[in-house]
């Protein structure tokens, strides 16, 4: 089924989460099904906000709709606790956040005099545990939304609510039900796995070899796909120069010449053709509408129709040029004459791709300028034609320089494509004065950038791949210096990789103070520009090299200008090395599973151990590797949670929202260039996003029993923060870097759009090379059958986005990210994409407050002014762990709609013990940068573990005790009612 759209999506959440037992309840949800049906995925709203138009408005009565959709969604009450990325920082501070929110309750204590004092030891009964457990704050909470390291603690929440029932769950969470000296084992595994990582530590110890391991043994695996692969492009490009070469040399036979020069103006005149019948002003009569014309064509079409043709042209017109009978036809004259021949020639070709093109809008004036145009083409051709005559290739005797080779090769395509550019620039200024030139100009414009680029990347690979690999195996000093060479690529590009995934090299809005002050983020951008090119240059050198080795024993360029083997020789090794290295790229690619050899498996089979295993007593291990493949399950088999064994109400709280990024680096919106993501989201009803659909979390992802992505998947696909795309974060200069070093934690799955109607179901793509190089090259998409997902940091890293789509009246939001300034980066970014997407504000007063380790003057200024605040009115430090948001649905939604709330917590260290336990403190002291230490910081120690989750406690018990009012700029709550103000979850 499906695809579905976003409407239809939450209306069934609505539905799995809320009583319908409920008049009021069910009624809203029945008008949500029937407001969603309407709706479809590909509606017109969606090129409404794209920059190509679609000529028409949606029907009123779906934006309508819609409008009534969100307002009544709103009408259902939901709160959303959210847990952000930011490793296993975050997930630790989240875990004490939410032991806190178990701790406290909405029932007000009575008084201390008419307090029960219960009997030591004295269980609490099944029906005292529930009752208690759905009054606690943690079980008003509709919606549980994580990203990244968030996802962690939330997944080992979901996956513990699977498999007991949540007052068992809340009963451990807020206390230690077998007594003050065993702590639950849910808990004390999370602890003895906070290194989850590598559990046993030390250099010499298995898990960190296995660590090593692994990685190394799919590095190579990675490099089986790319280095084949790499290879047939190299060689199709060795054997295309040696033939051209060949032909060149054939003196004694003049045909293959003049099939040369014949092949090039026909391919020449055939792009001609294909750009004279598409300019904008031919392909309509009377200055018409041009979109409205069928040879209003795109890019790719281009690139087929006219760029790949004046290719194939510049390479035939080259090898005519250098070969023995053009050099002694061009070195017959002066230069004037060789250049007036071929201006003329060049006259005679552009006037017949003119007329091959024959346009529908015929104009005499237009077709004697691009004729005239041609003369510079025919001349720039004659020019280089001649200069290569200077260098007498074919003197007698033979010079055995290799600059006759490296000339032609490197620089002659290159000159007859720069050639046709000038000509276009000379057809541009012809034409200036004519109406309606402009869309002539832009047009050429384009064709000529992609003209100089593809230029470009001749000379550079060429080069490279020719000139390099000669020098390093034949020059005397590069046989002196070619170990030093080989280790400085792979230096280079170790430094690449590095710095990519580090943090140091994201967008400029993403560096902290102290980083812009000490320039680290700077020269971090410079070492990767630097690095990543002199990886890639050697690596292709070092391809281009190992090939001749192997195939030749010798540099091909000695080859072809020493003549030291037969041309037929050249062909034959060449071309049975093709053939291999298609075998085994071929090979490679269709069985080495593009999933499988990323470095994901590893992280996510250690975070599924460390947070889904903590909550099964029944573990079965395998004893050599410590691992169970039953602590995964899907993530459709979490919902509906799990009810009391016997007679009882089931607490339907906490549906677990995974939010994962869609990378779109290459995106054909306008907008999105910076952003290059959309949001994905894993439920256990559905997965997919909103520009694409939905598809059913039981079929998405796996056709194999039972179905459907695993929780442990989702996590770590979240979680996937080291990537070569990575949304906003994603670098051209570092995509190809962390891509050869298998740093790739993202995942491929099916397009859950109507693209991906045969690849949804399955678990990722059947070959391995195309989805890689789309990694590589930052190619990826959403309009492919397969779409790359990575960390929801990518794209929003707080997990609020959907909160908000889902107009959740309350929103906890935890905000674990690495910010010691205090810059609110993650914040920004999400209220900036959720007022573009989704058209609501989100306000806060008090940001400027917070503050992480404040000195001396800025705590007894804080302090002073907290001394004279109504008891009542303040929490237990002076400098607030929080900020109050008003969320404006009204604004977007319609007046007879109701704002939303949003408490904004982020981890702090203040110094005061009214808050801070000593634990706490002491660990701070020590440990200069908690609570905001490094995100690479992936091992922690136990007092590391328990700092910050005693820090998540201590700033919960401030925030959600029952006398505690907290105050948000004149905007003064109490979590207890607003929560006990909203839809309740339990249900009988």
């Amino acid at each position: 089924m499906g695809p579905f759209s976003i409407e239809e999506a939450l209306a069934a959440e609505a539905a799995a989460i809320h009583d319908l037992s409920k008049p009021g309840i069910k009624a809203i949800v029945d008008d949500l099904h029937r407001l969603a049906s309407s709706q479809t995925v590909e509606s017109k709203r969606a090129d409404k906000d794209a920059d190509a138009r679609s000529g028409g408005d949606e029907d009123p009565a779906w934006v309508r709709n819609r409008k009534q959709f969100y307002c009544r969604l709103g009408q259902l009450g939901s709160a959303a606790l959210c847990c952000s990325g930011g490793g296993i920082r975050s997930a630790t501070f989240c875990l004490g956040i939410i032991q806190s929110l178990a701790k406290h309750s909405l029932k007000v204590p009575p008084p201390p005099d008419t307090t029960e004092v219960p009997e030591p030891g004295t269980p609490l009964s099944a029906d005292e545990r529930e009752a208690e457990a759905n009054l606690s704050l943690l079980s008003r909470f509709h919606y549980l939304s994580t990203v990244s390291g968030g996802g962690y603690i939330g997944s080992w929440l979901s996956a513990w609510r699977h498999r007991d029932d949540f007052p068992t769950v809340w009963q451990s969470l807020s206390s230690r039900p077998d007594g003050p000296d065993v702590e639950p084992a849910e808990l004390s595994w999370l602890r003895a796995y906070s290194n989850y990582l590598t559990p046993k530590t030390g250099l010499l110890s298995a898990d960190t070899w296995t660590g090593v391991a692994i990685y190394l043994r799919n590095l190579l695996l990675n490099w089986l796909v790319i280095i084949p692969a790499l290879s047939v492009l190299l060689l199709l490009l060795k054997l295309t120069v040696s033939v051209s070469v060949w032909v060149a040399r054939l003196a004694e036979i003049w045909w293959p010449h003049l099939l040369a020069i014949l092949l090039g103006v026909a391919c020449l005149v055939v792009g001609q053709a294909f750009t004279t019948r598409h300019r904008p002003t031919n392909r309509v009569l009377g200055g018409g509408n041009p979109d409205a014309d069928d040879r209003n064509v795109n890019q790719p079409t281009f690139l087929r129709g006219s760029l790949i043709w004046s290719l194939l042209s510049a390479l035939f017109v080259t090898s005519a040029m250098t070969s023995a009978i053009g050099v002694e036809l061009a070195g017959a004259a002066s230069t004037g004459p060789v250049m007036a021949v071929g201006a003329g020639l060049g006259v005679l070709i552009f006037a017949a791709g003119w007329l091959t093109g024959w346009p529908v809008n015929r104009r005499l004036r237009d077709f004697s300028r691009w004729a005239f145009s041609g003369a510079i083409y025919g001349g720039c051709v004659g020019l280089g034609a001649h200069l290569y005559t200077l260098m007498m290739p074919y003197a007698v005797p033979r010079s055995d320089s290799i600059w006759l080779i490296l000339v032609p090769v490197i620089l002659g395509v290159p000159w007859v494509l720069l050639s046709q550019l000038l000509a276009d620039l000379l057809f541009v200024g012809l034409v200036s004065y004519e109406k309606n030139s402009d869309a002539d100009r832009e047009w050429l414009g384009r064709a000529s950038g992609w003209i100089a680029a593809t230029a470009l990347i001749w000379i550079l690979t060429t080069f490279i791949s020719f000139a390099g690999g000669y020098f390093l195996i034949d020059y005397a000093y590069g046989q002196l210096f070619a170990p030093y060479i080989a280790s400085a690529g792979g230096l280079a590009g170790a430094v690449a990789a590095w710095l990519g995934k580090s943090g140091l090299t994201g967008p400029a809005n993403s560096r902290t103070k102290s980083d812009q002050k000490d320039g680290k983020s700077l020269a971090a951008q410079i070492g990767i520009a630097i690095a990543g090119p002199i990886f890639g240059a050697v690596l292709v050198v070092g391809i281009a090299v190992g090939l001749d080795l192997l195939l030749l024993g010798d540099s091909l360029v000695v080859g072809l200008t020493r003549k030291i083997w037969s041309p037929g020789y050249i062909f034959a090794w060449l071309t049975v090395g093709l053939i291999v290295t298609v075998v085994v790229a071929w090979v490679a690619s269709r069985n080495v599973n593009i999933n499988r050899f990323s470095i994901h498996a590893l992280y996510r089979n250690r975070l599924v151990r460390a947070y889904l295993g903590a909550s099964r007593q029944e573990r079965s291990p395998d004893l050599f590797t410590g691992f169970d493949s039953a602590d995964n399950f899907r993530i459709h088999e979490a919902w509906p949670p799990q009810p009391r064994a016997t007679t009882g109400s089931n607490t339907f709280c906490l549906f677990h929202v995974v939010n994962i990024t869609l990378n779109v680096v290459k995106t054909a919106r306008l907008a999105w260039q910076q952003r290059k993501a959309e949001s994905f989201t894993v439920t256990p009803l559905h997965s997919g996003s909103s520009f694409k659909g939905y598809r059913l979390s039981r079929e998405y992802g796996s056709e194999l029993p039972p179905g459907g992505i695993s929780l442990g998947t989702a996590m770590a696909v979240s979680g996937a923060a080291a990537s070569p795309n990575m949304g906003y974060h994603s670098s051209p200069s570092t995509a190809i870097l962390l891509a050869l070093f298998n740093v790739r934690l993202g995942w491929w799955l099916g397009n859950p759009g109507k693209e991906g109607d045969a690849t949804y179901i399955k678990e990722g793509p059947s070959t391995a090379i195309v989805p890689l190089a789309q990694e590589a090259f930052g190619l990826t998409t959403d309009s492919k059958p397969w779409v790359y997902l990575s960390d929801g940091g990518h794209f929003e890293n707080l997990g609020i986005y959907e909160m908000v789509r889902r107009r959740c009246r309350f929103i906890v939001a935890i905000d674990g990210s690495c910010d010691p300034d205090f810059v609110f980066e993650d914040l920004g970014n999400a209220l900036r994409k959720i007022y573009i997407d989704l058209g609501v504000r989100i306000e806060f007063k008090t940001l400027d407050l917070m503050q992480n380790r404040p000195d001396a003057a800025a705590l007894k200024a804080a302090i002073t002014q907290w001394e004279r605040t109504d008891a009542v009115d303040r929490s237990k430090s002076p400098i607030p762990y929080y900020a109050i948001g008003s969320i404006n649905y009204k604004e977007a939604d319609g007046p007879q709609c109701d704002d939303g709330i949003i408490l904004y917590i982020k981890p702090a260290l203040h110094g005061t013990s009214g808050t801070e336990g000593a634990g706490v403190r002491s660990y701070g002291a020590a440990n200069l940068t908690f609570p905001h230490e490094s995100t690479a910081d992936q091992w922690f120690t136990e007092s590391q573990f328990e700092s910050y989750r005693s820090l998540g406690l201590d700033i919960g018990d401030t925030l959600f005790g029952a006398d505690c009012v907290l105050d948000g700029g004149g905007q003064k709550i109490r979590i207890q009612d607003i929560l006990a103000r909203l839809s309740p979850t339990a249900r009988s």
